[in-house]
């Protein structure tokens, strides 16, 4: 692999994990916000000032900036797959992040996306 080809899998290895955080932090403080009582303003500004609505929004623009970033120095056939990663991630962070009950045929669902995007992704040279 070329060295520009591992700077973009370095560099998509941490956009993955930025929006995957970011989801998650979206969705807790998402959930954060149903306890705001009040009109149209008052949930507007309680969303907005939320700690983790603000940290969520801000990992998942890092994640759109590297990715764009990404996606002008190799080809968007090799740059996509490498975003699989975040459906693991994610499922991790919904059981042990945010307390969800993920189900062993969620496991195996994740495990089956992941390992096909991997497969359609790598399974030719680029």
């Amino acid at each position: 692999m070329s060295p520009a080809k591992i700077k973009v899998v370095i560099m998509m290895l941490f956009s993955t994990a930025a929006v995957s955080v970011g989801e998650a932090m979206l969705s807790k403080g998402m959930r954060q916000t149903n306890a705001i009582v009040g009109g149209l303003w008052e949930q507007i500004r309680g969303t907005i000032t939320n700690f983790q609505v603000v940290v969520g929004v801000a990992l998942m623009t890092l994640y759109f900036i590297l990715y764009a970033l990404s996606l002008k120095q190799a080809d968007f056939s090799f740059v996509l797959p490498l975003t699989a990663l975040s459906y693991l991630l994610g499922a991790i962070l919904a059981k042990y992040y945010l307390g969800e009950t993920v189900t062993m045929t969620r496991w195996l669902g994740t495990l089956v996306i992941t390992l096909g995007v991997a497969i359609v992704g790598f399974g030719e040279k680029h």
